[in-house]
């Protein structure tokens, strides 16, 4: 009896021994699974908040890019008599045109004030902005094209005449401008203008009436995404 017994004995503490060395094997494995979690929860967090931290921040300087924007058209309209009202109807006159293929509101904003600063009323200039942004989209024209377009615009009116360097370029960025041209003036020679006496606002105005002719482009699928990407900056903008 007393031999079964230790033999009993030894039998569990060889059975002890071997769960607890089983045992400490899985609380080392535990640990080790511990710390692996936590190595890739910082980095999960590390990855999460470093994307998020840079798109708030680009959104805020997307946002105050878009408020300085505005603030200049309406000094701009201010300056040239025009009431604050005036201002945020013209704002919202500029962002339905923006809806449109080829226009995006910043460069709409932009433009507009470059062709007010030659003493272009609003109306006007955002008229010439629309069809300009039509006339581009529908010859496969750039944002690049319509910024260098409405520059020379400006700088003809600011000169009072069409002059061949000017005209050159807007050819260029606008091959559709030489059919208006002889439409408009029977020649497509800034030369011959000159002798006209064609000023540059009447030569905006000429082009300008000649696109409003031309068909219209209908928007797409990146035409929407960047809508909805303007709507998200004009609201970051209106919240700060």
């Amino acid at each position: 009896m007393s031999n079964t017994i230790k033999s009993l004995n030894v039998k569990l503490a060889l059975l002890s021994k071997g769960f607890e060395a089983k045992l400490g094997r899985v609380e080392r494995k535990i640990r080790t699974s511990g710390r692996r979690l936590s190595a890739l929860g910082s980095e999960l967090s590390t990855a999460v908040s470093l994307p998020l931290a840079a798109i708030g921040t680009a959104a805020l300087k997307s946002a105050g890019d878009l408020e300085a924007l505005q603030l200049a058209l309406r000094s701009t309209m201010v300056g040239a008599g025009r009431s604050v009202a005036d201002v945020n109807e013209e704002l919202k006159q500029l962002r339905k045109a923006a809806l449109a293929p080829g226009l995006d509101f910043e460069q709409a904003v932009k433009a507009s004030i470059r062709l007010q600063n030659v003493e272009q009323s609003a109306e006007d200039a955002r008229r010439t902005i629309i069809e300009l942004a039509n006339a581009v989209a529908m010859s496969g024209g750039t944002a690049q094209d319509l910024d260098g377009v409405t520059i020379q615009f400006a700088q003809m009116i600011s000169k009072g005449k069409v002059m061949s360097a000017d005209l050159r370029i807007i050819q260029e960025r606008l091959p559709v401008v030489t059919k208006l041209m002889r439409e408009a003036f029977g020649t497509t020679s800034a030369e011959d203008l000159q002798r006209m006496g064609v000023t540059g606002q009447q030569f905006v105005e000429a082009i300008t009436n000649g696109m409003a002719g031309m068909e219209r482009v209908s928007g797409g699928l990146q035409n929407s995404m960047v809508n909805a990407f303007v709507s998200m900056r004009l609201a970051a903008a209106e919240l700060g």
